[in-house]
């Protein structure tokens, strides 16, 4: 007899358990409230695939800019490397010519110009 009332108990709150789930509003079709709220969950997440297809092409774009514009500005560092060396041997070429020029004059016994003042 100890037994009966335990299983009749179990088999009770088992058929009541269930009964809850099904009459709970379980059913195998969702209501127009969860088809709406589905379909907008679909179409934010349409959005934000699109959002991120947009920014993922505008990374590409970007680097792609960045690196043209590495490339221009090693190719402005190499002109600039070579203008000044150019310049410096200008600059060098006309402190010997100025020192001949001072070594002739000497020579000559011309006296050298008077200061000029910029």
């Amino acid at each position: 007899m100890g037994k009966a009332p335990k299983l009749v108990g179990t088999g009770f709150l088992a058929v009541l358990l269930l009964s809850g789930v099904f009459l709970s509003g379980c059913t195998k079709r969702p209501n127009p409230e969860q088809l709406s709220q589905l379909e907008q969950a679909c179409a934010a997440a349409d959005r934000a695939e699109q959002t991120v297809r947009e920014k993922e092409a505008e990374l590409e774009r970007l680097r792609s800019e960045v690196t043209q514009k590495q490339r221009t500005l090693e190719e402005v560092n190499r002109e600039k490397a070579s203008k000044e060396s150019r310049l410096n041997a200008l600059r060098h070429d006309v402190q010997q010519t100025k020192a001949e020029m001072d070594r002739i004059k000497s020579e000559r016994g011309v006296p050298p110009p008077p200061p000029v003042n910029r």
